[in-house]
């Protein structure tokens, strides 16, 4: 039974640990939102004209080729359930910046609060199968998920040189607090 006490103790220690990181970074830096860059553009405002009520109007490929090479969006602009016309929108790219921005700060902070979570778990002095035992096993635990979530979320706007070099040094920091872990 004692084993089991342990294990749940652990569990939600690591759980709610790794949960206050994110919900600090969430409380320093605010997540952009698309609606904050773009205007959210609702194309039938009035009911939906049949095809054939609507004027003709050519869909210009070649701009909207130049402006989806741009990173941009090509959307079309309605009047009275029609496409009047289409227009280059940038707004995707600044929200892109803010996500990258906000992902990079987020991968950053769990990893630095997650590694000192790890570092203290591994070098503060405790008995063996004491109760701070259990909340140093937690918060190790909870400050590898940090970290591990951090960099998942961040992965695929790292850099490709960077992904291989991140994943080494996660790595070894993994078997070092294994062996740290063991040696004692």
């Amino acid at each position: 039974m004692i084993n089991l006490k342990k294990a749940a103790i652990i569990a939600v220690i690591a759980i709610l640990f790794a949960s206050f990181i994110f919900s600090l970074i969430l409380a320093i830096y605010e997540r952009p939102e698309y609606s904050d860059y773009c205007e959210e553009v609702y194309p039938y405002k009035t009911p939906v004209a049949r095809e054939l009520d609507c004027p003709s109007t050519t869909f210009p490929e070649t701009r909207a080729r130049e402006c989806e090479d741009k990173g941009h969006e090509f959307t079309p602009i309605y009047s009275d359930g029609c496409v009047e016309g289409y227009e280059c929108r940038a707004c995707r790219v600044e929200y892109d910046e803010a996500r990258k921005d906000y992902q990079l700060f987020k991968f950053i902070m769990s990893t630095a609060l997650g590694l000192i979570a790890v570092i203290l778990s591994i070098y503060l002095p405790f008995e063996s199968d004491s109760l701070k035992e259990w909340l140093l096993a937690g918060f190790l635990i909870g400050g590898l998920a940090a970290i591990f979530i951090g960099t998942i979320e961040y992965f695929n706007d790292a850099h490709r040189i960077l992904r291989p070099i991140i994943i080494l040094i996660e790595l070894f920091l993994v078997v070092f607090v294994s062996y740290k872990k063991i040696k004692r």
